[in-house]
């Protein structure tokens, strides 16, 4: 396919929030629940990129490592792009490396921070191009799950194991709701997660009770357009694919970009 996409710095965000290396984890973490990121540059006192803090790098604080100081939880960017790079190229380095977002930098011999962005972002330049695949074409359907009355400790641990961040929650083969990493963050159980895996907690809390509902689904026959709308329109991650209202796969914005790939 011809690759005439947009580049980087037409998708891209400029207003960054970051990070220092002496800054407390735990001013990360209030960024991480108030803005919803993903992942968050660290940089030095010129603005240069140094490393990264993810979602999941968050999870290791706890009440009594409060004072761990980011360049004790950061680690190298896979991605670096540039502004002038397409997004084409930017999508598959991005997917090729297993990272939902990217930082920006000023040009591949200068790591100073210009922005960054995430597959989320790519996904309305993508919608422009032609493509007739339909939810069957491109959907996921070794599908890991997990049920209502699961607790947060075992979810979390699949979801570590797995490397997916949000897992459909099936009932009876039937779709009941959608739990994603960010709903234990949100609902403040990581650290109730950490002590139920120390045998401190008799009862880790139910995903039933913070999982999302309904959850939002499509056929396999929806087309990959509709999919990408409705993810921009409901801002989220992966949609279960369901037929006769039982479960047959599932498609996230990696899903997407490969298809386009």
């Amino acid at each position: 396919m011809k690759n005439d996409l947009p580049k980087v710095k037409d998708a891209m965000s400029r207003n960054v929030f970051f990070l220092r290396e002496d800054d407390f984890a735990t001013k990360g973490r209030a960024l991480f629940r108030n803005f919803e990121y993903r992942s968050m540059p660290v940089l030095d006192e010129d603005n240069k990129v140094i490393g990264i803090v993810t979602r999941g790098d968050i999870l290791i604080i706890t009440s009594t490592k409060s004072n761990i100081p980011v360049s004790g939880i950061m680690s190298t960017p896979r991605v670096l792009l540039t502004p002038e790079e397409d997004l084409l190229t930017a999508a598959k380095k991005m997917v090729d490396a297993d990272v939902s977002s990217a930082l920006v930098v000023k040009s591949t011999t200068d790591n100073t921070l210009v922005g960054i962005i995430s597959l989320h972002d790519i996904l309305p330049f993508l919608r422009e191009k032609k493509s007739n695949k339909l939810a069957r074409d491109i959907m996921t359907t070794e599908v890991v799950t997990c049920s209502p009355n699961d607790g947060v400790a075992k979810v979390w641990d699949k979801m570590e194991k797995t490397k997916f961040t949000g897992l459909p929650v099936v009932k009876n083969g039937k779709v009941v709701g959608i739990i994603t990493r960010k709903d234990i963050i949100d609902a403040g159980f990581v650290r109730i997660r950490r002590e139920d895996d120390k045998g401190k907690v008799k009862n880790s809390p139910k995903i039933e009770k913070i999982m999302k509902t309904p959850a939002i689904c499509v056929s396999p026959d929806t087309s990959i357009k509709e999919i990408i709308d409705i993810i921009l329109k409901h801002n989220i991650g992966r949609v279960p694919v369901t037929e006769n209202k039982k479960l047959i796969g599932i498609i996230d914005r990696e899903d997407i970009v490969r298809a386009f790939l």
